[in-house]
């Protein structure tokens, strides 16, 4: 979790022994789970006298997939929301060999990552005993993972609309109260991109692409990304915060010929970055944390489906909304999905994991997926292929 550590120190300014303390209490807390669950199996196999060692290797490899299961799905739940950390899953490395989770979506994770276990069972069992059955067994694991591994992959699920999107992968901060200045920025931008490549229909900013909140009051500002001042109508598609009934929500906001068309306001908070949980709301953390800005609140309305056009149509996800996400919690299961993230304020290798995570998702969920952060703009298929987009 240092990565994690990293961000909240960081994130804590001039104070971050404070953010470190925090870090390091969670490390603290997190690894009270697998010295309970360790402990009990070996209190298990001392009350049971068990002695066979299938047994008891059978005991140990089930403790790690629940410690497993547990960090994915349940380990920040004291923070208020029933979560756990997705990025630590051993699943998602494999979704560098893409044809290795092939059977993901069938099977599902848990029992995936129990036959993922099975191989290191299956190694110690023929070390151990160096039979026959062992040896029957051993091949058995492995011959399952080498099908996966030459299952066909080549047949990429086409995007259909893949050269009408581009990105812009800039995050444009307006340092004024009129931010007519940071709007024809990114017009010129525009009017740039539809004249290298005219068939543009979309461009994709990733989230927190601007520090405007009130985008809903600036019709007459926005009209500067409209066919008159760029060339053509086009679809933008970014992320920014807004004020809406006295809320402040991360939002995703869709302009069609300079006018906005609708918004997707996030229906997940990230803790630290976004919220505080209830007994961590104090002054000082609220001091620390939430001082020059507001936390975000959490969006209770149904996941829309955006319209683009009659053959182009998404479905919105915002960072955490995606990898925090067991299950898509949208209705339309056909739909691809665009995916704006801010990795910023992420080490490197996070950056990375971020994409695999992305990549394992669209695997799991059969679901194509349209990624566009700050470092990295891809198309990624349901069996995993990623090809880059043009930014």
């Amino acid at each position: 979790m240092s990565g994690g550590i990293y961000l909240v120190a960081c994130m804590a300014g001039d104070a971050w022994p404070v953010g470190l303390a925090l870090g390091i209490a969670m490390v603290l807390y997190q690894a009270l789970v697998p010295a309970f669950l360790f402990w009990s199996v070996i209190k298990i196999t001392s009350f049971f006298l068990i002695h066979n060692q299938i047994t008891r290797l059978c005991l140990w490899a089930l403790a790690l997939w629940f410690f497993i299961m547990w960090v994915d799905w349940y380990c920040l739940w004291i923070f208020g929301v029933q979560e756990g950390y997705p990025l630590m899953h051993p699943l998602i490395l494999l979704a560098q060999q893409p044809a290795l989770l092939c059977v993901l979506s069938i099977i599902g994770k848990p029992l995936l990552t129990f036959l993922f276990l099975l191989v290191s069972v299956s190694i110690v069992a023929l070390l151990w005993y160096r039979n026959g059955a062992a040896l029957f067994f051993f091949c058995l694991v492995v011959i399952f993972w080498l099908f996966c591994f030459y299952f066909e992959t080549t047949k990429k699920s086409e995007f259909v609309y893949q050269t009408h999107l581009k990105s812009l992968p800039h995050m444009i901060y307006s340092t004024a109260d009129d931010p007519t200045v940071v709007i024809n920025i990114v017009a010129h931008q525009l009017q740039k991109i539809i004249a290298h490549y005219p068939e543009t229909e979309v461009i994709i900013l990733p989230e927190s692409a601007f520090n405007v909140n009130n985008f809903s009051e600036l019709s007459h500002v926005l009209e500067l990304w409209n066919e008159k001042n760029i060339g053509k109508a086009i679809h933008v598609i970014f992320g920014a915060s807004r004020w809406c009934d006295a809320n402040y929500y991360n939002s995703l906001h869709w302009v069609y010929n300079g006018k906005l068309c609708d918004c997707h306001d996030k229906k997940h908070a990230m803790l630290i970055s976004e919220r505080l949980s209830e007994w961590m709301n104090y002054d000082c953390l609220r001091s620390l944390y939430f001082n020059e800005r507001q936390p975000i609140t959490v969006s209770c309305d149904k996941r829309k489906k955006f319209l683009l056009s009659k053959d182009i149509s998404f479905v919105p996800y915002i960072c955490s909304e995606l990898f925090f996400n067991e299950f898509p919690d949208d209705e339309y299961k056909e739909e691809p999905i665009i995916a704006i993230v801010n990795d910023l304020l992420f080490v490197p290798y996070i950056q990375k994991i971020l994409v695999l995570l992305a990549r394992f998702k669209a695997i799991h969920w059969q679901r194509d997926i349209v990624y566009v952060s700050y470092t990295q703009s891809l198309f990624i298929d349901k069996n995993g292929i990623i090809q880059p987009m043009m930014t």
